[in-house]
């Protein structure tokens, strides 16, 4: 692996069969089967990531994009096989990865490297794979309860709109994993133009508390987190607090009010929150 790569990507096994490669605040996470691997995410498309992946596993590979946003779809492109997303975050993947969107990314993350400086955050030339992320059209598309056979590993894909209308999480019941990446977490952003209301978001959480899992894995972070988590975000999401809610600097959709809010029992706003546009309905 070239070096300047391995510098980019961190690899850290997390369980059997499954490694977590963080670059740029985002998670990638790589599923290893017996007879192929499923890539979940691709961050933001800076470095090649499949040769962070082959230094891994040589198996067939199967890619997923959890949602269209540019973090976590920009680097489709680097792998031979087509990627797998939902229809509804088509659209959204495209708006995301047009250059223009991708150079206010850039920005944010070029600030953020001068106070992490021994992390590499983004390349020099960034702008050189415009083209290969705007113009990507291999797809598969799915839909809810598709399933991926790894060999002795099964991968089911759970449609849960919120985050965004195609966001989607991968359940594997033989690891007792669930991969919720931006579509499940502590502090989801439902401020964005394609996310969804509130109430919509509360009944994709509902949805996942019928899977039987141990560890639910986010999309910013590596830790697992235990079940006992998701009762905690389906009880902001159902209790939401709009009174006591803090007002948001909003560089990240301009127009739109942001409202950090967090559940009504929650009076020292120590738990979990949302944050969310209240015209789209809570």
């Amino acid at each position: 692996m070239d070096k300047k790569i391995g510098k980019m990507y961190k690899i850290r096994a997390l369980t059997d069969h499954v490694y977590g490669i963080s670059s740029s605040m985002v998670m990638t996470y790589l599923v290893v089967g017996k007879t192929s691997a499923m890539v979940i995410d691709t961050a933001y498309g800076f470095l090649d990531l499949s040769q962070a992946v082959r230094s891994v596993t040589d198996l067939p590979l199967i890619v997923i994009n959890t949602h269209g946003h540019v973090d976590h779809s920009g680097g489709n492109f680097y792998f031979d096989t087509p990627t797998c997303i939902h229809p509804a975050d088509e659209e959204v993947y495209y708006r995301h990865n047009a250059p223009e969107l991708h150079r206010l990314v850039e920005k944010t993350l070029r600030s953020v490297q001068h106070l992490i400086f021994w992390r590499t955050l983004i390349t020099k030339h960034p702008e050189e794979n415009d083209s290969n992320r705007a113009n990507f059209d291999r797809w598969i598309f799915l839909k809810d309860g598709d399933r991926f056979d790894l060999g002795g590993l099964t991968a089911e894909i759970i449609h849960i709109p919120g985050h965004t209308p195609g966001s989607v999480a991968i359940f594997v019941p033989e690891l007792r994993l669930l991969f919720a990446s931006d579509g499940a977490n502590a502090a989801p952003y439902l401020f964005l133009p394609e996310s969804t209301s509130l109430s919509v978001y509360a009944g994709s959480l509902r949805k996942l508390e019928r899977y039987d899992f141990d560890y639910i894995l986010t999309g910013h972070s590596s830790k697992l987190f235990p079940r006992e988590e998701l009762q905690k975000w389906i009880h902001v999401a159902e209790n939401a607090d709009l009174s006591t809610a803090k007002k948001q600097r909003n560089e990240i959709a301009p127009g739109v009010e942001i409202f950090q809010c967090w559940a009504k029992d929650d009076k020292k706003h120590k738990g979990p929150q949302v944050l969310i546009d209240p015209t789209k309905g809570v």
